[in-house]
């Protein structure tokens, strides 16, 4: 998020040479096709975005041949309900997958994914909402999904084909090859979910696989920036550092999945989607309502899709779904509340005339300590988060704080800093001890990293005044009128 204003002043100058599309007579403005590349955890963090000390050659080159959404914001910063909205097009608090929730994994049998299955969550979306994979399957798509399913309930998304593949890059190559080749004439849908850079670093399998043997280039630990909210102490910058390290391995994952669709023949036909569930897996990003875990990379190259633009126009990732539909010329369900983007990105129409964008956190798991419910709203510089329930202590999520297998060595080393780094410290401890303000505000023009609150300030109350009615009017229009998790 703090590199996105570098891009912004290069404009078309920062795209970068792009992929092999076919010869001259096989480009096509017909979209048959969609390949959704889906992270798990990432920041917009990105070598194309001047993040120092990372290198993304792969997804760079995608970002260079399609269009990039710089103020791109997910609708929670917690996976599950993140994909729910991006495969319903609806909010958490309206298709009602408002937390994370327990699913089959993508090597159960096939009828844990139906309705005998024995791994239904009490939380999920409604049956009456319809979800992008049953209009698909519908209409006679091949649909495949792979790493984790992640989906509430399982046979709302009734993926054809799974595969658990994750971070292997040359079998990300394969599996993808494979799906494509199964597709036979039949149009498909994949939605290629990459576990990196999903805690923990490195404790996966993929360090040793892909840095010690010198695969991957590890970034330089004095190169890399810590973001400005986190004491810059060692741990936390070998923290960042495997951090980025992982988003390296997403990119080389990218990298096999672009790689099996020019070898199809089928680009010059295929919408590429890349963009992540939420932030980085640290706090006030993940699990949170600040913008450094709502602020999403967000990018679409395909046929008839502008080539080499950028834009600043806040969107939703509840955008996506009309927009594949609208890219697939199929009609747009009523219930979806995101809009298409289509008309702009082929270049016959223009963005959704809209000023904000609403994103929201509820509670990352069941267990109701991780709770803290907020409601944001954004127009790209200006955001305010309302804190339902300000005196609420928060625990959080075990990914994020370290415990059992998730090796997070931070975390224990920024409380300790609490003497050098007091006011830092102070952003994380009034979390977790139940000291939050009611209201926040800030310019994340002057202040990025969303850490100088403005709400009292008296030169900006008119603008807190104008982001409070937004998100009042919104939420007694949708019915979120619940002042705690507990009412959900």
């Amino acid at each position: 998020m703090i590199y996105k204003s570098v891009l912004l002043a290069l404009g078309a100058s920062a795209v970068l040479p792009a992929c092999a599309h076919g010869t001259q007579e096989e480009e096509s403005s017909v979209v048959r096709n969609v390949i959704l590349i889906l992270m798990d955890d990432q920041s917009a963090d990105l070598s194309y975005l001047g993040t120092p000390g990372l290198s993304t050659p792969n997804l760079d080159r995608l970002i260079g041949q399609g269009v990039y959404f710089s103020n791109a914001y997910a609708t929670c910063a917690s996976c599950a309900p993140s994909r729910g909205s991006i495969l319903t097009g609806m909010f958490p608090h309206s298709n009602g997958h408002w937390r994370n929730t327990i699913t089959p994994t993508m090597r159960h049998p096939d009828i844990e994914f139906s309705r005998e299955s024995s791994m239904v969550d009490q939380v999920g979306i409604d049956e009456s909402i319809p979800t992008m994979i049953e209009i698909l399957r519908e209409q006679g798509y091949y649909t495949a999904i792979t790493h984790k399913f992640h989906l509430s309930p399982p046979w709302k998304y009734p993926f054809e084909v799974r595969n658990p593949v994750q971070y292997d890059h040359v079998e990300f190559e394969r599996v993808i090859t494979k799906m494509i080749q199964q597709s036979g004439e039949r149009p498909f849908f994949i939605q290629a979910n990459i576990e990196p850079p999903h805690r923990s670093f490195r404790g996966k399998k993929y360090f040793k696989d892909m840095f010690v043997d010198g695969k991957l280039h590890n970034p330089d630990l004095g190169s890399i920036r810590v973001p400005d909210y986190m004491p810059d102490i060692q741990k936390v910058r070998e923290d960042m550092q495997e951090y980025y390290a992982s988003v390296q391995v997403s990119d080389a994952c990218a990298g096999g999945i672009l790689r099996a669709l020019e070898k199809s023949g089928r680009i010059h036909e295929t919408l590429v989607i890349y963009t992540s569930d939420n932030g980085m897996p640290m706090y006030r990003s993940k699990a949170s309502a600040y913008p450094s875990g709502t602020n999403m990379p967000l990018a679409v190259s395909g046929p008839g899709v502008q080539r080499g633009r950028m834009v600043d126009q806040v969107v939703s990732l509840t955008d996506l779904m009309p927009t594949m539909l609208d890219a697939l010329n199929m009609p747009i369900p009523s219930t979806v509340q995101g809009e298409s983007l289509w008309s702009w990105l082929s270049g016959s129409g223009s963005l959704p005339d809209r000023e904000y964008v609403f994103t929201e956190y509820n509670s990352h798991g069941p267990n109701l300590q991780e709770a803290f419910p907020q409601r944001a709203v954004t127009d790209g510089r200006w955001y305010y988060i309302l804190n339902l329930d300000p005196t609420k202590p928060q625990k959080m999520p075990d990914d994020l704080i370290g415990a059992g297998a998730w090796r997070n060595e931070a975390y224990p080393a920024i409380l300790a800093a609490a003497d050098v780094y007091p006011e830092k410290v102070k952003l994380l401890t009034d979390m977790i001890e139940g000291r939050r303000p009611a209201e926040e505000l800030y310019d994340l023009q002057s202040d990025p990293w969303a850490m100088h609150n403005l709400a009292g300030d008296p030169e900006h109350a008119v603008m807190l005044e104008k982001l409070r009615r937004l998100v009042s009017e919104r939420r007694e229009r949708h019915g979120d009128i619940q002042k705690s998790v507990t009412e959900f």
